[in-house]
């Protein structure tokens, strides 16, 4: 509908076509899947089997020079607003100077402690940061300070770390703690010399810190950094929004009301738009992206009226600094009297505040911190008087270092831009994924249908092999996305066995209603392959030109990509089979060739980590303890490397490097030493880390080990527990971040599908058997990125059901070197960091 309001809200960047098809610029295979106009195709990166191995070179490496010879000592503070995952980042950054060998402090309450000094300043020990990576806020604080605004204020700061032999800082904070930082190391110079005029330092003093190098690492729930795709503490925060909405829902039906619901953010929407599509909001206002319609009162009212058509309540999620498009702040209050006077809706407000902030951070923010944290280390170990300041964050999966200036000057460029009314700048610097999940939000949450495309469609879509979370908020942005698209949408009940069997049901608007948040496989799913059915392929054949399948979507683990491989290398024999055919991987294993990270896994990794947290503080209570948890993914250690990692463990064995008796054995001798001085040991393993050496086993050796020794009576002794995690990793509501993954996967999935079904259609008959009309869409380092499954076959070892090369195994060596429980013949962490600019396209 031209006139429905809610298409004029697309962002004047997107395309507005009436035809689905309209919404998609050219997809080529292996390209970045790109849903912007005028972007165009960006030059591939890297298939996921050619990231770097041990023996590349690194972009940010571990310091070859000794440490004695390092006349390094790092202070690492926090200030500002707290974020879930700070005390992460502190325990990360100290942990790699302990393990290199440096002198390392805690600056107590930002710099208000750097200016204060005295017990402000604290070195840190091994045991000061041990357990903190699970704690909400920041334990070493957090304080606003006036006095290092003042020049007399930073020349006391300075003073302090030069008593001190500290000349590199780690700084954790916002915007404002950054630029503060940065401006401290640009008059560092002249502040020594001040000193010294004053008597107060020497000339040895002068020469001895004569430079200040300076990491940042940007901590704030608001996600609001230009350059980075998500800063420490914006995925816990949206964990409690989400945790919020979903309790709201439900008493929501019970009683048709409409709630509005307040999130945090400042002048950054982000928040807002990740929850509204993580949680199926029916309408979304924010700073950036202000209603079109001068009316804006009346199209919402309009909008949520028709929502009402298929549902019996409304959730209306506003980010704190919502206005209309001439600046006009858009408060909750306002919003209730307009729901309220103008529908009739029984309508409440709940404003979430700070309850943002707290509590336990997240899987995702534990792992981010982490790696942010090591990579500032190594990047203030590694420094030069010529380095700049530079700002440590993610870039999709990759890690990269931006100039800091430019960073914060891009960040604060938002905000004039605001004020001048230039949205559609303001929209380009919140950077391209910002943008494509604001689009995406507005094109499935309301039935409107474009004008009928030239050409109409059939797609069927499945789910297959082992449920996992954000399946099914994939499968809803596919459905939701052609149905308004002009298309029709079939789903097979219980994968390929569903489709041969001719069990597939139409799929309306309301099929998918409640799907984001809904854990499992809607559809059903199975792990049988069209080569198991007896004539699998013919009947499947027969199904789809029955049904008359123009195009595949498949939502899936290692089976759908097994199984879609088959009808692709059978397309010579059944031309039913020269269709489109799109593979969004989903499986807590995440061993699918073609895709750095799957569906499912940030949810699987949220019940390790609670599971970890659970024990630890078990141990706490009790005598010296290990824990042993063993956790799914086959041969693919990636659950249990990134579990062990943002849950702190000891170590974790996995199937790619291998358990030998001499580890096992060198491992017990480090758990002694460990429990000198504290209770607690974990040991994560993978469930395939070894055939002989098993949970069991393991178990059984560590309580033999632990018990008392008459011939060693001294010997430190610990009891063991195991722990299975198994299905418990499967189940559950999809985290918020799987979610929002399904929905951008599915949204890309479709545009994928649509391309090469109007570049193959002739006739209203589509015949493809281009290798690139087939492919996985996968997650690859800085952008979803589509490789075709012929291309994919060469690096998958189907015996062991995982890619021959892996991406994440240097974070392996990171669990050891935090811990300090490195065994001789380990190698140091190498960071990733590259050298970056601030891009917003690529963010």
């Amino acid at each position: 509908m031209a006139s429905d309001p809610d298409t004029l809200e697309v962002s004047p960047d997107m395309n507005r076509g009436n035809s689905a098809s309209n919404l998609f610029v050219p997809v080529e295979a292996h390209h970045h899947c790109n849903d912007l106009a005028g972007e165009g195709l960006k030059t591939p990166v890297p298939a996921a089997h050619a990231r770097l191995e041990p023996e590349d070179v690194f972009p940010n490496p571990w310091p070859t020079v000794p440490a004695k010879d390092n006349m390094k000592n790092v202070a690492i503070f926090t200030s500002g607003g707290d974020a879930q995952g700070m005390n992460a980042a502190v325990r990360a950054a100290a942990g790699v100077c302990l393990s290199y060998g440096v002198k390392v402090f805690a600056i107590y309450y930002g710099y208000q402690g750097m200016v204060d000094g005295g017990d402000n300043i604290k070195e840190l020990k091994r045991e000061d940061i041990a357990n903190i990576q699970h704690v909400g806020g920041t334990v070493i604080g957090s304080a606003r300070c006036k006095a290092f605004r003042t020049p007399e204020g930073r020349l006391q700061a300075a003073k302090n770390l030069v008593e001190r032999d500290i000349n590199c800082l780690i700084v954790i904070g916002g915007d404002g703690t950054l630029t503060g930082a940065n401006f401290f190391k640009l008059e560092w110079s002249d502040l020594l010399k001040k000193l010294h005029t004053q008597g107060v330092i020497d000339d040895e003093a002068v020469q001895k810190h004569q430079y200040l190098s300076v990491v940042g690492i940007v901590g704030s729930i608001d996600n609001d950094m230009c350059g980075f795709s998500m800063t420490i503490g914006c995925d816990s925060a949206l964990h409690r929004i989400c945790e919020a909405i979903d309790a709201l829902t439900t008493t929501a039906q019970s009683h048709q009301r409409t709630f509005i619901i307040e999130v945090m953010g400042r002048n950054c929407g982000f928040l807002a738009v990740m929850a509204s599509l993580a949680c199926g909001a029916d309408y979304c206002l924010v700073p950036e992206h202000p209603p079109a319609a001068d009316d804006w009162e009346t199209a919402m009212c309009d909008s949520l009226t028709r929502r009402r058509r298929y549902t019996n309540f409304s959730l209306i999620i506003v980010a704190e600094g919502a206005t209309d498009k001439e600046r006009n702040h858009i408060s909750s209050d306002h919003i209730k009297k307009i729901c309220s006077e103008r529908l009739g809706h029984d309508t409440r407000v709940t404003c979430l505040g700070h309850v943002q902030r707290g509590g336990a951070p997240a899987a995702y923010d534990r792992t981010l911190a982490t790696r942010c944290g090591a990579e500032a280390a190594l990047a203030v170990l590694n420094a030069t008087p010529e380095t700049p300041a530079r700002i440590i964050g993610p870039r999709w999966t990759k890690m990269i270092q931006v100039d800091l200036t430019e960073a914060v000057e891009r960040t604060r460029e938002v905000g004039q831009r605001l004020e001048e009314k230039n949205y559609e700048r303001v929209m380009e610097l919140r950077g391209r994924a910002f943008r494509e999940e604001f689009n995406l939000f507005l094109r499935i949450r309301q039935y409107h249908k474009d004008k009928a495309p030239v050409n109409a469609f059939n797609v069927c879509i499945l789910q297959m092999g082992a449920p996992a979370a954000g399946m099914n908020a994939a499968c809803k942005a596919v459905v939701r996305d052609l149905i308004n698209g002009g298309h029709k949408v079939f789903g097979a009940v219980g994968g390929l066995e569903g489709i041969a069997n001719g069990d597939m049901v139409a799929m309306d608007w309301s099929s998918v209603k409640g799907w984001a948040s809904k854990g499992g496989a809607a559809l059903g799913t199975n792990r049988i392959l069209a080569s198991e059915m007896t004539n699998g392929l013919e009947r499947i054949a027969a199904q789809l030109k029955d049904f008359n399948i123009h195009a595949l979507m498949v939502v899936g683990g290692f089976e759908a990509y097994q199984g879609m491989l088959e009808l692709v290398e059978a397309r010579g024999q059944h031309e039913e089979f020269c269709i489109p055919m799109a593979l969004v991987p989903a499986t807590i294993s995440n061993n699918v060739p073609g895709t750095f990270i799957s569906l499912g896994l940030d949810t699987a990794l949220n019940v390790i980590v609670e599971a970890i947290d659970r024990l630890r503080q078990s141990a706490m209570s009790s005598r010296k303890r290990v824990f042993v948890v063993e956790t799914q993914g086959g041969y693919c250690g990636f659950l249990a490397t990134v579990g062990a990692l943002s849950g702190g463990a000891d170590m974790a064995y996995t199937a790619e490097e291998g358990v030998r008796i001499n580890d096992i054995t060198q491992d017990i001798d480090i758990l002694r030493t460990k429990f000198e001085t504290f209770h607690c040991g974990v040991m994560v393993r993978n469930e395939r880390s070894s055939k002989n050496y098993d949970t069991a086993f393991l178990n059984s050796l560590l309580a033999e080990e632990g018990s008392f020794d008459p011939r060693n009576p001294d010997q430190v002794q610990f009891t063991t527990r195991n722990l299975i995690l198994g299905h418990l990793q499967q189940g559950g509501s999809p985290s918020p971040l799987d979610r929002v993954r399904g929905a951008r996967l599915g949204g890309v999935c479709t545009r994928f599908l649509l391309h090469h079904l109007n570049a193959n259609c002739k006739g209203g008959k589509v015949n493809t058997s281009d290798p690139n009309s087939a492919c996985v869409i996968g997650i690859q380092e800085r952008f979803e990125i589509a490789t075709p499954f012929e291309e994919l076959k060469a690096s998958t070892d189907f015996k062991k059901r995982v890619p021959k090369q892996v991406w994440w195994r240097n974070l392996h060596r990171l669990i050891r070197v935090l811990e300090g429980t490195m065994r001789e013949e380990d190698k140091p962490y190498q960071g990733e960091a590259s050298v970056a600019a601030v891009d917003a396209s690529a963010c």
